[in-house]
């Protein structure tokens, strides 16, 4: 493999030692001045090919080795140059490295691309430093380099991986305010801020602004607003977007059904979220476990373990096992059962742990309650299931 490399920087050098005329260049030029314009071009532009293969590679030390050795042989490096490298190191992960070449670049005269900034915010925003993110923004801004769009849709995406909404709903406004106008993705981003920020109904309204603008949500954008209506147990505004949905032609899909069962599941709603698995059936689409688990959820709240039986059957009959989740909620359902069902849960745990589940915190402590400590403690002993 170094033999490999060593035959590469072989060629790359003589691929710079003997360029070839850039495509489209004029023909039988004679003026001298003209000439050595034409050759420091092209070697600039076979230079900068080099670094890009180096840092394509990964070999970021050979790509500042191609950088120095261009300045060294009088062929002045340019804007792309800088650009390649520094977003080399960002990828890398680099920032303090490319914060030395911002400034090296500016110490020859050049000035860096909003490319290169864009590159470093998004690597901060994607580290959740928001910090990071707004300092890098402000030295955009004071070196004369204005935001664009991709700099204001990543700061608002970097408030939203905190839940930030007021941070979030900031940078929105300073970017219409700037004449900007925020793509469908960065809508995108301002919902998820409010969702994280436990906010739904603000995120429906940011859904909404959205749409007034001319972009058609996606059944992904309503998955993520019906995810933060389902976590507030909100089933009037979850059931709502499946309104919303059919008046602007988007199909819902499995997931956006699951979140609407989350809903009645935390609002304890069990005649809705009955009418919600109906209506997967009634669309043509096929429940998957996450489904069943959810409306078994619901059931085991209320204490029906013959339902939540039924369900077994149910999906077993779909051709799906039962997971952990769906294991938990059966289990919860004989605890909660008037009067509880101790055999039943003891059979169904047995025969889960046979089919080879593993046993999680959450199945310890819902066993406990269908169980009883001490005859919990003996199953588990006798399972060989003790321990932490």
């Amino acid at each position: 493999q170094q033999q490999q490399q060593q035959q590469r920087r072989q060629q790359d050098s003589k691929d710079v030692a003997a360029p070839e005329s850039p495509k489209g260049s004029a023909k039988g030029c004679t003026k001298k001045g003209q000439t050595a314009a034409g050759h420091a071009s092209t070697k600039a532009i076979n230079y900068n090919r080099l670094i890009s293969r180096a840092v394509e590679q990964d070999d970021m030390i050979q790509a500042e080795a191609w950088l120095e050795r261009m300045s060294n042989n009088g062929v002045k490096p340019n804007e792309v140059s800088f650009d390649t490298l520094i977003q080399g190191w960002v990828k890398r992960g680099d920032l303090a490295r490319a914060e030395v070449l911002l400034d090296k670049m500016a110490a020859v005269g050049l000035e860096p691309t909003a490319t290169c900034f864009n590159a470093i915010i998004s690597t901060c925003s994607l580290a959740g430093d928001i910090s990071g993110a707004t300092a890098w923004c402000s030295r955009m801004r004071s070196r004369g380099i204005l935001p664009t769009v991709t700099t204001y849709s990543t700061m608002v995406d970097a408030c939203a991986k905190g839940g930030d909404i007021e941070g979030a709903e900031m940078w929105m406004e300073s970017m219409e305010a700037s004449g900007l106008q925020p793509k469908a993705v960065t809508y995108s981003s301002m919902v998820d801020a409010c969702i994280k920020g436990g906010d739904p109904k603000r995120a429906h309204q940011w859904h909404l602004r959205m749409q007034a603008k001319g972009f058609k949500p996606s059944a992904y954008s309503f998955s993520v607003l019906m995810n933060g209506f389902a976590k507030a147990g909100n089933v009037d505004g979850a059931a709502g977007l499946l309104s919303e949905m059919a008046l602007l032609g988007v199909k819902p899909n499995i997931i956006i059904y699951s979140g609407l069962l989350h809903a009645c599941t935390v609002a304890r709603k069990v005649k809705v979220a009955e009418q919600v698995f109906q209506q997967i059936r009634v669309d043509g689409l096929k429940p998957n476990i996450v489904t069943y688990a959810s409306l078994a959820l619901t059931y085991a709240n209320a204490g029906l373990w013959s339902k939540v039986e039924g369900l077994l059957e149910e999906l077993m009959q779909d051709s799906l096992t039962m997971n952990s989740h769906f294991l938990f909620a059966l289990l919860l359902s004989y605890s909660k059962g008037k009067p509880r069902q101790s055999d039943r849960a003891e059979a169904a745990f047995r025969k889960a742990m046979a089919s080879g589940m593993e046993i999680n915190q959450h199945l310890r402590s819902v066993l406990n309650s269908a169980l009883g400590r001490p005859r919990c403690q003996n199953v588990l002993q006798d399972l060989k299931l003790v321990g932490p």
